[in-house]
């Protein structure tokens, strides 16, 4: 009896051991299978997230590149997916008709980054026409490559089409103002202060008309005096720096002036210049396409409640933008009357700015102070009236 009992115990020793065995097997293959899925999960081939996580994100980018002129055979979504660091990063082609389409879609599409979780990087011209732009939105990433539309066919035999006959339509006329559309219209002089002979006749002009001094001439502040005692508007004609080699003259401010400099340039310029109501630039092509500089002089203007004319002689120009940030009345030229000095093209753009002033309201011309401009707007403007159009000073068209 005590051996078969000694034989039963050794038994359920043996089989509690196995047991022991198997559920260290189970929970070892267990850890097995749930360290594999975690792998294959972090190491798995590129596979977008949940379309709940990005559905708006491309929607808004297949609109925003239908509505700026791509096609959709233009539009291929999804050429590569890939994975970097946890990211899923998604490649777009698209085909832009234009490049200005391209540029509106870039300006557009980069206000995104204002959104929370959404950062677009600065656009990087790659190879020949392609611009690369990546939009992230934290665990996922858009990566758009921008191209032009092909404009080139495959060859085909050369078709003979014979000569027409009849003169090709011509392009559709501009729409005539509405009958009875009155506008409203100011017209400024710049470059005065070079020559005393022009400001008597400039000064029988009517008093609307103002004139912009340059500083730091022979006759700045004569020219400013005069003009002033006989009832026009005067303003500084403030010598900015271009683009390239021009040179603005003397007092010219420069985009490498740090800000005391350019303040000591602003109020030296106005002290040289009596009388000025406000200031627009001289050249200024790179500066005016400087934000840094544009704020620091508008500041300065704010601070002597003076008013800021954009003669706008860049597409890039943020001058307005500076102006109206530091509550400086501001406004902008729309037309030039004597880039080409003859009385013909100056008539002209007269002509331009009337047509213009009466179908928009409100325009601002600017000139130059010389013979030919100043004979010609002798004798047009007494007839501008009865065209619809009342002369104003350039200060009543800022804003």
């Amino acid at each position: 009896m005590p051996a078969a009992g000694g034989r039963k115990k050794a038994t359920r020793k043996r089989a509690s051991k196995a047991t022991g065995w198997s559920s260290k097997a189970i929970w070892i293959a267990t850890a097995v299978v749930v360290l594999s899925l975690v792998l294959w999960w972090v190491v798995r081939p590129g596979q977008p997230p949940p379309a709940s996580l990005s559905q708006g994100l491309e929607e808004t980018l297949r609109s925003t590149a239908l509505g700026h002129g791509v096609t959709p055979a233009g539009l291929e979504i999804d050429t590569k997916i890939r994975k970097i660091e946890g990211t899923f990063v998604r490649t777009w082609r698209l085909r832009f008709p234009n490049p200005a389409a391209r540029e509106e879609f870039i300006a557009e599409v980069s206000i995104l980054g204002d959104r929370d979780g959404i950062t677009v990087s600065e656009p990087v011209v790659e190879v020949g026409r392609v611009i690369g732009l990546r939009i992230d939105h934290g665990i996922e990433a858009f990566d758009l490559e921008l191209e032009l539309q092909r404009q080139g066919q495959a060859y085909s035999s050369p078709e003979i089409i014979a000569v027409p006959t009849q003169p090709q339509p011509t392009a559709t006329p501009r729409p005539a103002p509405p009958e009875g559309a009155r506008g409203r219209l100011a017209i400024l002089l710049d470059d005065a202060g070079q020559r005393m002979e022009l400001v008597a006749a400039a000064a029988g002009l009517p008093p609307e008309i103002g004139v912009a001094v340059l500083p730091f001439l022979p006759y700045s502040t004569q020219t400013a005096v005069e003009m002033h005692d006989a009832g026009h508007e005067v303003w500084l004609h403030l010598p900015m720096e271009a683009v390239g080699d021009s040179d603005p003259g003397p007092g010219a401010l420069m985009v490498g002036m740090a800000g005391q400099e350019l303040r000591d340039g602003v109020f030296m310029a106005i002290n040289n210049v009596p009388h000025v109501v406000g200031v627009n630039n001289h050249m200024g092509s790179k500066a005016t396409a400087n934000l840094r500089m544009m704020t620091s002089i508008m500041q300065d203007l704010a601070s002597m409640d003076l008013a800021f004319l954009d003669s706008r002689t860049t597409v890039d120009t943020v001058a307005e933008e500076a102006a109206r940030a530091q509550g400086v009345k501001t406004g902008r030229r729309h037309v030039f009357l004597d880039n080409e000095r003859t009385d013909d093209a100056i008539r002209s753009q007269l002509d331009e700015a009337v047509y213009r002033a009466r179908m928009e309201g409100e325009i601002i011309a600017i000139g130059h102070l010389n013979e030919t401009t100043i004979a010609v707007l002798a004798e047009e403007i007494p007839g501008l009236a009865a065209r619809g159009v009342v002369l104003v000073r350039p200060t009543a068209l800022l804003r």
